[in-house]
């Protein structure tokens, strides 16, 4: 008797087994499937400067965005201002390229000071730019910064940058409206 009931057990296994699984129900698309939208630019400064100058905090920046390569996107220039970064002669200008998610710096000049302006002339691909200088017992006036190829020089009253009267299309004005960095502001990123 153990045999028969042997038998239909054994060919249920065997039925169950050679079945096709059935295919698992779609799953509900979840809040974490969906990629969050981009941080703005803006805020990806403000998350670089506070990386880049995160000994510094808290500091004030000015940002403008323009096309200096001629590539359709826009590069930052970013003059930022802070008592542990800024002297007699200016504070720190830079010149960021977006590489992917992150940023590269294709300027970082020192004592500079505003106004800045981006120059119809080119070099090597890329516009020029001048900015202020002034104080630290040198010239004042603006002076020329060419891109190099790899980057703008860094230090506007030394060669290669010189001397310019010529003025160019206005991007950050002689006093700025600038934004505040604070270490609070800075992790909330």
């Amino acid at each position: 008797m153990l045999r028969l009931l042997a038998a239909p057990a054994i060919l249920l296994t065997i039925a169950a087994c050679s079945q096709p699984e059935e295919a698992a129900p779609p799953a509900e698309t979840a809040a974490e499937d969906v990629s969050p939208a981009p941080a703005s630019r803006d805020e990806d400064i403000r998350h670089f400067l506070a990386q880049e100058y995160a000994d510094y905090l808290p500091l004030s920046y000015a940002v403008a965005w323009t096309d200096l390569d001629s590539d359709g996107a826009d590069e930052a220039i970013v003059h930022v201002v802070s008592p542990m970064l800024c002297g007699s002669g200016g504070c720190n200008t830079l010149v960021l390229a977006s590489a992917g998610p992150m940023w590269r710096k294709v300027g970082d000049i020192s004592v500079s000071r505003t106004p800045i302006a981006v120059m119809e002339s080119s070099s090597n691909g890329w516009k020029d730019i001048a900015v202020a200088i002034a104080g630290g017992g040198g010239p004042s006036g603006s002076a020329l910064l060419k891109f190099d190829g790899t980057k703008y020089p860094s230090n506007p009253t030394v060669p290669p940058a010189e001397m310019t009267a010529a003025a160019g299309n206005q991007v950050l004005a002689e006093e700025p409206e600038l934004i505040e960095l604070k270490p609070e502001t800075a992790s909330a990123d």
